[in-house]
């Protein structure tokens, strides 16, 4: 099962290579996906919430990696009926691509 393997897998490099780590990180990413396509939208959105703070502190607000992440919490979040923050969150993350990437 992908779930597990992935859970495994970010579990061993949060402990070798630590929470910070672009590695953990991105496994943290595949876990947060993983669990939305199983419909388990509020682990996924735990998860995404917990990833977007190291992000944030590791990366910058504005890295496309943490934008991506944000991005993807809206996703989960408009999978939960919450669309007010869902709207809120991507008008955002549109905001903060358009100044730092460009309108186009």
């Amino acid at each position: 099962d992908a779930l597990a393997t992935y859970q495994e897998v970010r579990t061993i490099q949060q402990r070798v290579l630590g929470a910070d780590h672009v590695h953990t990180m991105m496994t943290t990413m595949n876990v947060a996906i993983t669990l939305s396509r199983q419909s388990k939208h509020q682990e996924s959105e735990v998860l995404l919430r917990e990833l977007l703070e190291v992000q944030q502190r590791v990366l910058g607000a504005e890295h496309p990696d943490t934008l991506g992440t944000s991005y993807t919490l809206c996703v989960v979040l408009e999978d939960q009926q919450k669309f007010g923050e869902a709207v809120a969150r991507c008008r955002e993350v549109l905001a903060v691509r358009r100044r730092v990437l460009g309108a186009e």
